[in-house]
């Protein structure tokens, strides 16, 4: 489904008169002259604009459809939106400057969370863990070292149920990446938002509608599914529309 709502249509003006045939006329009787109709009835009316609510409603629809969000929290949302940009009319306003930059920095703000790139290891697994307590999961990390101090690379065991597995990590993508394939079976999934800095972003979802996702209309995910937009000019890996940064060797991507 299209999310072009937040685009203006132009007016089509009404067509022109054909012109008079050229030479001189024969005379004819004097007629009264016939009453004009009205120019508004000459064009075409213009669609009704649709208001902040209605624009709201759209987008909420289109998480439901991406798998990001429930059907039972439209008011929520509708709430949010408006604590966070002040009004549904600034909202609107600041999403049509921006739509998908907008609407994805307010999904990581209501169902994500941020990591900083120079992050605590302790404080990632506390917000993952939090959004896997729904879900019955918990990991845990230990005997953390650190492996190579000019290029932040550290290392850890995790933990998950029975399941226990060495990592070398420099990225929060890296930790993200081990913590799914651990949880695999649980049928949940860390997905990757884009920030357009240095940060990373991340929420947890259950069924992810790939192919509404890869068209990067409303919110922008950086995962290999949504890869669909070339290639990266420094790696040649897939990358997607709208990423700011590639997701194998973090090069900068020009929009």
């Amino acid at each position: 489904m299209p999310f072009k709502f937040w685009k203006k249509e132009a007016q089509k003006a009404a067509p022109a008169p054909p012109k008079k045939p050229e030479g001189k006329p024969a005379a004819k009787p004097a007629e009264k002259p016939a009453a004009k109709a009205p120019a508004k009835a000459l064009e075409k009316a213009a669609p009704p604009a649709k208001q902040p609510l209605d624009v709201a409603a759209e987008i909420h629809r289109g998480l439901v459809e991406a798998g990001l969000a429930m059907e039972g929290t439209r008011e929520v949302f509708k709430k949010r939106l408006a604590e966070k940009f002040g009004s549904m009319e600034g909202f609107e306003a600041t999403m049509t400057q921006d739509p998908q930059g907008t609407v994805t920095g307010f999904v990581v703000s209501w169902l994500g969370f941020t990591v900083p790139a120079k992050f605590d290891l302790a404080d990632l697994l506390y917000s993952a863990n939090q959004r896997l307590s729904s879900f019955g999961t918990q990991v845990s990390a230990a005997d953390e070292v650190s492996v190579d101090d000019a290029q932040g690379l550290r290392e850890a065991t995790f933990t998950l149920g029975d399941s226990q597995t060495s990592l070398q990590f420099q990225t929060p993508r890296e930790v993200f990446n081990e913590i799914n394939s651990m949880v695999r079976d649980r049928g949940v999934r860390f997905i990757e938002l884009e920030t357009w800095s240095e940060g990373y972003a991340f929420m947890l979802v259950k069924s992810p509608n790939w192919d509404s996702l890869a068209r990067a209309e409303l919110v922008v995910v950086k995962t290999e599914e949504t890869a669909t937009g070339g290639e990266c000019p420094e790696c040649g890996s897939r990358v997607g529309k709208r990423w700011a940064t590639c997701i194998a060797c973090s090069t900068r991507i020009e929009a």
